[in-house]
């Protein structure tokens, strides 16, 4: 009977039934563009509550952004093994719990720890949503489109309502409490459709998930190597660089590794990887310098630099929908990259003196295009390029 389910689920008489499933997965694009956004525009508020520095206040995103890396491989080879609805509903209460706890820390360890958490649950977030379409759609880039646009319109609402929130109290608590509080909502609906909604995905036979070596490696290698670059100590990156090295070289003998380097060897995945990384190198690059640049450079209140930031999100709302319809990745891929770096290169001209319009504005705006367009057509390309059965590990190497 579980092999007949997602024949019987995608009747065309249950169109509605499909709607709400792509809307339920669509959620955990939203609430991680939502959190990662309004974190950004709430960091110079933290730095100043907790009286620590801007080293200290990265750890705020580099805690979750190496918990979500680790966990990105994991989670897809986890869900390639015990079932993607499975994983995608236990990551959205974990996601809910963690987002409880951040809302209510008191100290920035406590904080850090609670993102560590969040970045766990993030990982499940991002990887079960596309295997499960891997699975289910046979037109995947319309599919994308529709999760991509709601990772858009997170970052669309994520600057300005962190920005709202940043700029207001309730008692004892300050603003950026909230921006975690929010996401409690969204969680409870997702978990309510993915439960009702969502069939079982078939599993892989294989029972070997990792070893403790892999974990070990990749995990020491990559902690050395962010805390080597955030703190400039630059002697880190070697032992670093030699750890990520015998990473790769025992993958290369694992049975069944935890990155499938052997992915790669498809033209067409290698490629379109390097490009989504180079891409976004640049694009989370400004998003936090950007941050910093409004509030502390310029002087703006977190309400009028979420609001300044409006043009990203929305720009990239239209690039993904655009993206949609473009069927040759390679012509996506030129295009971001293109529009990306036409948007650095205004915002490497630009000085306080220059009026918003004649100069964010229009950067945010190419900008953020190029990168809606990255997020459907080479998504869709990498996953394209991969075996259906190794999409969840595929989807993590990708995010």
């Amino acid at each position: 009977m579980c092999c007949l389910t997602p024949i019987l689920f995608w009747n065309p008489m249950n169109k509605r039934r499909r709607v709400l499933v792509l809307v339920g997965l669509a959620v955990a694009d939203l609430l991680g563009s939502i959190d990662s956004t309004g974190v950004n525009i709430a960091l110079p508020q933290i730095s100043r509550e907790f009286n620590i520095d801007i080293h200290l206040t990265q750890w705020v995103l580099n805690a979750f952004t190496i918990a979500l890396v680790m966990l990105l491989i994991i989670a897809g080879k986890i869900g390639d093994r015990v079932g993607a609805k499975k994983l995608y509903m236990l990551g959205l209460v974990l996601f809910g719990l963690s987002s409880l706890g951040a809302g209510f820390a008191t100290n920035i360890t406590s904080l850090i720890f609670f993102r560590v958490l969040q970045g766990i649950g993030t990982a499940i977030l991002y990887t079960m949503p596309m295997s499960i379409i891997t699975h289910l759609w046979k037109e995947r880039e319309k599919a994308f489109s529709v999760t991509a646009a709601f990772f858009s319109l997170g970052l669309l609402v994520g600057p300005v309502l962190g920005g709202y929130l940043t700029s207001i109290t309730i008692g004892a608590m300050s603003g950026w409490h909230l921006i975690f509080l929010i996401n409690i909502p969204f969680v409870i609906f997702g978990l309510v459709v993915s439960g009702m909604f969502i069939p079982e995905i078939p599993m892989s036979k294989r029972t070997n998930i990792t070893t403790v070596q892999e974990v070990v490696l990749m995990l020491l290698g990559l902690v050395l190597l962010v805390y080597g670059l955030v703190n400039q100590l630059f002697y880190l990156l070697i032992p670093a660089t030699i750890l990520l090295i015998i990473f790769y070289m025992y993958e290369l003998k694992a049975k069944e590794p935890l990155v499938n380097f052997g992915l790669f060897r498809a033209r067409t995945f290698s490629a379109a990887n390097l490009t989504s990384f180079t891409t976004m190198i640049a694009v989370m690059g400004l998003s936090f310098m950007n941050t910093y640049y409004l509030q502390e450079t310029l002087r703006w209140d977190p309400w009028q630099a979420g609001k300044a930031m409006l043009p990203i999100p929305a720009a990239m709302v239209l690039g993904a929908i655009f993206g949609g319809a473009i069927k040759n990745w390679r012509v996506g891929a030129v295009l971001s990259s293109v529009l990306t770096a036409a948007g650095l290169v205004i915002l490497s001209q630009i000085t306080p003196a220059t009026p918003y319009f004649a100069g964010l504005f229009i950067a945010y705006i190419v900008a953020g295009f190029g990168g809606g367009l990255l997020m459907t057509t080479i998504f869709a390309a990498i996953l394209g390029s991969a075996p259906t059965e190794k999409s969840g590990q595929a989807s993590g190497i990708l995010n």
